[in-house]
């Protein structure tokens, strides 16, 4: 086997594994949107911050109380999901030789990525999640890596 084919196999198990993750993760906020509405509530509603003992900050002055909000908010995160893993498919397809300038293919799908992370992490902040939930801030981090790290795997020529 030769480093050209087995660069381009690592990337297509790299981008294809993250395509299937964040493919099943949409389908789990769809099927199950109410459950995420309601821990994206939970969020949004700054519940963490009133459990015992309860931290008062001038930033609770942000909570959202209403449902619909939630599930908005939830929508646009599933949309992003759902458009990200479906361009991480096609980039994945793309170094199986189904698409033409595949690495360009794969930057704009990690970019959506990368993107859907830092409006979960933004978002999250904005609510202070990071006081009471700050492995969840982490893991938004993390991804936010990971992609950076996909990128410089996808653009390494062989």
């Amino acid at each position: 086997m030769s480093l050209a084919l087995s660069l381009a196999v690592f990337k297509i198990v790299l981008l294809a594994g993250l395509a299937g993750w964040l493919s099943l993760v949409a389908l789990n906020n769809l099927i199950a949107f109410g459950n995420g509405a309601f821990a994206l509530g939970q969020i949004m509603r700054m519940a963490p911050l009133q459990q015992a003992p309860a931290i008062q900050t001038p930033l609770l002055a942000r909570k959202v109380e209403s449902v619909f909000w939630h599930r908005a908010v939830l929508a646009v995160v599933l949309a992003a999901e759902i458009v990200s893993a479906l361009l991480l498919w096609a980039a994945a397809a793309g170094f199986a030789g189904l698409a033409t300038e595949p690495a360009a293919w794969a930057n704009l799908a990690l970019a959506a990525f990368m993107a859907t992370c830092f409006l979960m992490l933004i978002g999250g902040s904005w609510f202070a999640y990071y006081i009471r939930q700050d492995n969840v801030q982490l893991l938004h981090f993390v991804l936010i890596g990971v992609a950076a790290a996909a990128m410089l795997v996808v653009n390494l020529r062989g």
